[in-house]
């Protein structure tokens, strides 16, 4: 009788085939340049296609809503990513079997991650700013699953493949939304005094549920480019301060959390670890130094 769901590319397994491992070798280095050129060729020219569109950043700086971000803070958030993902990619070649199991486990959802992104720069620079909202939830969707089915990956894969585009989707969900409703007056911005709560509470549950500092310290940092730009908007008002509050309280427990991890304690400081857990320690999330 035939296996199915050895067919299906989501699905959890042990080990993978040599025609499995020759697909992520080519997708996602593929997917990776798509978003790479794509976004470099869109960072710096606008659509020609459609009167009135504009360069992401550009696109960005037009629409000035509670959630617009500092487009600045975001471009080296994004650098740094695509950095990281360039790192994740490399592991599909590694002779080391334990870096390509572990790339390969979140392959997929790293290869409609980017396809997610190519079609959203394509939606958002055009001003189809309702499309490119559908894409950024179906993307969130994406990157919810693979986060909670893959919560025991090496830093560098958790934070290129999951980590990373999971907080900046999760922020995009705020930002490109206000742009899609036309959140520019002061009734939008009394409602986003509340809404802003959702990114403490997000990322709260998420560093100490699955003691996640480095999805805490990807999240800080985009809600220091959150605070940065709402000050710049809006000296007398609350969002910039209550952004900023929530970046230094993520920033803390992100610090204190990983800090603790280092030191094989819990988030009361207690020893988690003895000195014949070793075998143990390489298997705890988000430790293997790979």
């Amino acid at each position: 009788m035939v296996d199915y769901r050895a067919y299906n590319p989501f699905g959890r397994r042990e080990s993978y085939g040599k025609n499995a491992l020759l697909a992520y070798r080519i997708l996602a280095p593929i997917s990776w340049l798509l978003v790479v050129i794509v976004g470099i060729y869109y960072s710096a020219h606008r659509p020609y296609d459609k009167s009135h569109s504009h360069n992401i950043w550009k696109q960005a700086n037009k629409h000035h809503t509670p959630f617009s971000e500092s487009t600045i803070v975001t471009g080296i958030y994004w650098i740094v990513l695509l950095i990281a993902q360039g790192g994740y990619v490399w592991h599909f070649f590694s002779k080391d079997t334990a870096k390509v199991a572990a790339a390969a486990h979140v392959g997929t959802y790293f290869i409609l991650n980017n396809l997610f992104i190519f079609a959203w720069i394509l939606l958002w620079t055009r001003g189809y700013f309702w499309g490119s909202e559908i894409i950024i939830i179906a993307n969130l969707i994406n990157q919810g699953v693979a986060y909670h089915r893959h919560l025991t990956l090496p830093r560098l894969v958790h934070f290129a493949a999951i980590a990373g585009p999971y907080v900046w989707t999760f922020m995009m969900l705020f930002w490109n939304g206000a742009v899609a409703v036309g959140a520019h007056n002061q009734p939008a911005r009394l409602v986003a005094n509340i809404f802003i709560w959702a990114i403490f509470i997000w990322g709260h549950s998420h560093i100490l549920i699955h003691g996640d500092y480095v999805l805490g310290y990807s999240l800080s940092f985009l809600t220091l480019a959150l605070a940065l730009k709402q000050l710049a908007i809006k000296v007398i008002a609350l969002q910039w301060i209550f952004a900023f509050v929530i970046f230094g309280v993520l920033l803390v427990l992100s610090i204190y959390v990983s800090t603790g991890r280092y030191y094989q304690r819990d988030l009361l400081f207690r020893p988690v670890a003895t000195p014949g857990d070793s075998g143990d320690r390489e298997r705890q999330p988000l430790l293997d130094e790979q």
